[in-house]
């Protein structure tokens, strides 16, 4: 089960979930209890997705400490943007997946604010590599049993040497490269990356690596 929680901090150009961001009606956190409870013979974990969900630390804490009450697994979908909330989560053993949305080089600010359509500043940068720090630490400790980080690509966004050099700077953490689509945002000016496109510039950065396209889902690249 995934639970959107509005809000982001990033207005990424290539965002499929913006109506949900901006959403001004939500829904209370009593009711998504209700609802995780009522399905949860029929789930086995629950995904925190937005938006950016660590914006909601509370309503994070209750929503995760219910669900693995409920005997479910605990992931987030994040930019990374909070490392503390999800420090916080993996020390009271409330979260097993960590998804960090890497957009751009991080020693590339220029790039990440074009991207992010916001501002990018040195202490943001610092607080997104803390995060993926604090998620391998959490992974080398077996306090998590999953970690990805992961980069929505598009054909006229980073260029093949950008894309090599932000996958190699974490060549011990599990990396995906996701085809992004242009349906949800077509005023975007993005253009699509075929399959075979994602799958030469994996094969060009020399580890492993997962490429995920609308045609096949996950491939693991070697």
């Amino acid at each position: 089960m995934i639970v959107f929680l509005k809000g982001c901090n990033f207005k990424c150009r290539y965002c499929q979930n913006f109506c949900i961001a901006q959403s001004f009606s939500p829904v209370a956190v009593d009711e998504l209890l209700s609802e995780i409870r009522r399905n949860k013979e029929f789930i086995n974990a629950l995904i925190f997705s937005g938006g950016e969900p660590t914006m909601h630390p509370a309503a994070l804490k209750t929503l995760a400490a219910d669900a693995k009450q409920q005997g479910l697994q605990v992931g987030i979908e994040t930019n990374g943007s909070f490392p503390k909330v999800l420090e916080t989560l993996i020390s009271m053993e409330l979260l097993d997946g960590l998804f960090i949305d890497v957009k751009a080089p991080l020693a590339d600010l220029e790039k990440y604010t074009q991207i992010t359509g916001v501002n990018i500043t040195v202490a943001c940068i610092r607080r997104i590599r803390e995060a993926i720090n604090v998620g391998h630490r959490a992974l080398i400790r077996r306090k998590l049993t999953e970690l990805e980080l992961r980069t929505t690509l598009f054909r006229n966004m980073l260029s093949d040497t950008e894309i090599k050099e932000l996958v190699n700077q974490f060549p011990d953490i599990p990396y995906a490269l996701q085809q992004g689509r242009t349906e949800p945002c077509p005023q975007s000016g993005l253009l699509q990356m075929r399959r075979s496109e994602l799958i030469d510039v994996a094969k060009q950065c020399r580890r492993a690596l997962k490429v995920r396209t609308q045609e096949r889902g996950d491939e693991d690249i070697f």
